[in-house]
């Protein structure tokens, strides 16, 4: 028998997740193992890893190289015309071109400002956050057509088919995690041994980055039991166990909750018992003559949270977060008290079953978690938290004088979201809360069964907003019957009370396996479209038969997106950066900005640069740099920005291929045709800018003088035209002072690098 510390378990969040706090999912499993006399466990988060790796000099520098190699701008500039299908390699090519010295020259300098207070300075913060935006796009452009964004992974494979999945996590031009892994992963692995390797899986964006890991563990370290979990494996879990291949990179699947039926596996493993008796567990059985054969196990029970102990976060790198702040998860409950809702499956999946911690364990727990990590910052994660909890958690948080700030998701409920009552969350450290609000026609919350009515919507919205907590809304577009005209009520009614709501996640509508919408389709007028060829197929296509379609649904997105980007202070301009990195926004709301005087000074940044004019002190930043180029950059940003263009990219939620998507948006959107243009990028602000050929010639006129003043008082008043010219220099200089191109600096006078 093997002794209980002579068996080492490493548990893995595999990219890619958020990158601006840790994820509960390995922290709670840690716990529960130690707690069950495991004492080595060590948790990597290799979705935070991976970032700060990709985001280096070192890093950049090489994609710079393999960009020029894999995507050269030459072969493009010969071109007539660019077709639809080149488009976003082209756009790669070039961004890349522009880019990549000062990103390389300025990516540690854009970590540092998010990781410090810096981060609250929005001069510093806005240009930070678009170097790691366009690091990482330079990043994906050496690994083309792959996709490595803050939010998202995709490749040129679809994660529905077991094949093209084989294929991804053998690919090493596309796929980035070989080569990580190889580099940086594996050699401590196997210096370490692990007797087990468990992996997260959450996201579908993980799918292919945890297989492609647990595939060269198994060839590296055969004796090592590698087993996966996660959300996303509870939907397709199953389907995954049958698929050819998966039996080299796993040896076994954890259904649902994780901590008891990992605790079992880990058990059976040392003392040499057999795995058919842990609970929840999908396992290959080996056979001699190579052969997996898939084993299931029938559900084990699901743990009392009271029971539990808290989150074991040691280990997990908490200074390559990108945040000021670090901000804890905390899970309050699991399932929904509610679960009635069409459209949602967590209630099937995150289970079994609907259960919560008292909320005196809950303060219990984020009193030691205060105290171990020195932070009064937290993420509460729940589905929905319950009325009761809504009145007993801030009793219990006051009367233990907690001290700190959360926030968490939440269902709309009158009655527990009173004045009073808001004002008592308020004083239990609550700054935010995201609510299910999903469309403003009664039609379809009767069809969705929400449970709520429009009234009752703004009355919470009203009492937590006077209670000085920031309101998000949950909407959708595109549910089953949905009109143009019921999409277009959503956004007004948004609108009319965006004086009390912040933002809004506004997502187009999907039918997964679980939910009633697939299981009951003709409750909602709708044909589910079946793909023979994806064997792992979570999310369907679909046919209404009245309503939108699901390609009018992605234009209403758009158009409805457009609105709360003119009428939302967060989501105007660069603001929206705010809106979508994961805990930022809340941790200005814990610096004690109010929700009013946050979009106050939202508002008054975007009015601010449109008001910004031709200073004469402005000129061309010292790392400006523009090149010619042979296609209009705006017109091809545009053209893939179009829905029938996002149409053929895997989706954003989904991680899948629309089929003949992609032979729809070449015939209907066409080509671009050759065009005498510049594209600018100045590190400095982190801004694309296009221009037309004879900016450049005007850059470098500026650059020489020194600065617009200079060039101005240069051109001759006694030249015909002379007046003309200067207004025109005016007008050009003020819209590059808008769009961040030149600034009021000093710089030297040096030419703009071609």
């Amino acid at each position: 028998m093997i002794r209980r510390s002579d068996f080492p378990i490493t548990l893995v969040f595999p990219p890619q997740g958020h990158f601006t706090q840790p994820h509960l999912a390995i922290p709670c499993l840690t716990a529960w193992l130690k707690r069950a006399g495991f004492e080595d466990v060590e948790q990597r988060d290799l979705s935070i890893e991976a970032y700060d790796r990709f985001l280096s000099p070192d890093a950049l520098r090489e994609a710079k190289a393999r960009v020029r190699e894999r995507l050269p701008l030459d072969g493009f500039d010969r071109r007539s015309e660019l077709p639809f299908k080149d488009l976003a390699a082209w756009r790669a090519a070039v961004e890349s071109d522009v880019s990549a010295d000062a990103l390389i020259g300025g990516i540690d300098d854009a970590k540092a400002v998010l990781r410090t207070d810096r981060c609250f300075d929005p001069d510093a913060y806005v240009p930070a956050v678009h170097a790691l935006y366009h690091g990482l796009r330079l990043f994906s452009a050496a690994h083309f057509p792959t996709q490595l964004t803050p939010h998202n992974f995709t490749m040129g494979y679809a994660n529905d088919r077991s094949r093209e999945i084989q294929a991804a996590i053998r690919d090493e031009d596309q796929n980035p995690f070989i080569a990580f892994y190889r580099r940086h992963v594996l050699p401590e692995l196997i210096r370490r041994r692990p007797r087990v390797l468990g992996l997260s899986v959450v996201y579908g964006s993980q799918l292919i980055p945890a297989l492609t890991l647990g595939r060269l563990v198994k060839e590296a370290l055969p004796d090592c039991h590698v087993t996966a979990g996660g959300g996303f494996l509870a939907y397709i879990g199953e389907k995954l166990m049958r698929a050819e291949g998966t039996g080299a990179c796993l040896d076994s699947i954890v259904f649902h909750e994780g901590e008891a039926p990992l605790a079992g596996l880990c058990a059976a493993l040392r003392d040499g018992t057999e795995l058919s008796e842990v609970g929840s567990l999908a396992w290959f059985a080996r056979e001699e003559s190579g052969t997996a054969r898939p084993v299931h196990n029938p559900p084990g029970h699901p743990i009392a949270l009271d029971e539990a102990p808290a989150p074991d976060f040691d280990g997990l790198p908490f200074d390559k977060y990108f945040a000021p702040r670090l901000v804890l998860p905390f899970d309050v409950n699991r399932g929904c008290y509610y679960g009635e809702c069409t459209f949602c499956t967590l209630p099937t999946v995150i289970g079994p079953g609907y259960r919560t911690r008292s909320a005196e364990t809950i303060a219990d727990h984020v009193l030691t978690l205060k105290a171990r990590y020195d932070t009064t910052h937290f993420n509460f994660i729940t589905d929905c938290m319950p009325p009761g909890m809504i009145r007993d958690l801030p009793d219990a948080l006051i009367e233990r004088e907690a001290g700190i700030t959360w926030w968490s998701d939440a269902r709309i409920e009158p009655r527990a979201y009173t004045p009073e009552g808001t004002r008592r969350l308020y004083d239990a450290g609550c700054r935010k809360l995201l609510f299910g609000f999903e469309t403003a026609t009664p039609r379809l919350l009767k069809m969705m069964k929400k449970g709520q009515s429009l009234r009752s919507v703004v009355d919470v919205a009203e009492s937590c907003d006077a209670a000085g907590i920031s309101v998000t809304f949950y909407a959708m577009v595109g549910f089953p019957t949905e009109t143009r005209a019921e999409a277009r009520a959503t956004l007004d009614f948004i609108l009319e009370h965006s004086d009390v709501v912040r933002e809004v996640s506004l997502q187009t509508f999907h039918i997964d396996e679980v939910a009633a919408t697939y299981t009951e389709p003709e409750a909602f007028g709708i044909t589910i479209l079946n793909d023979e060829d994806a064997d792992l197929q979570l999310y369907h296509d679909y046919e209404a038969e009245s309503g939108m379609t699901q390609a009018e649904a992605a234009e209403m997105f758009e158009e409805m997106m457009a609105g709360f980007r003119r009428e939302l202070p967060l989501f105007s301009g660069d603001n929206i950066f705010y809106f979508m990195q994961k805990s930022h926004y809340f941790l200005h709301l814990a610096r004690g900005e109010s929700p009013d005087s946050f979009a106050e000074k939202c508002g008054a940044r975007t009015a601010a640069r449109g008001r910004r004019g031709a200073d004469r002190a402005l000129a061309p930043g010292a790392n400006l740099v523009a090149r010619p180029i042979a296609f209009s950059y705006g017109e091809a940003v545009a053209m893939l920005a179009h829905p029938l263009a996002r149409a053929a990219r895997p989706d954003f939620l989904t991680g899948r291929y629309v089929v003949d998507a992609e032979r729809e948006a070449e015939r209907k959107l066409g080509t671009l045709a050759r065009a005498d243009r510049v594209l600018a990028y100045d590190g400095a602000s982190g801004e694309f800018v296009e221009l037309r050929g004879d900016g450049l010639r005007v850059l470098n006129a500026m650059r020489e003088a020194g600065s617009l003043g200079a060039l101005l008082d240069g051109i001759d008043p006694a030249l015909p035209g002379a007046e003309r010219s200067r207004k025109n220099l005016e007008r050009f200089a003020a819209e590059l002072h808008r769009l961040g191109v030149l600034a009021p600096r000093p710089v030297a006078p040096t030419e703009v690098t071609i």
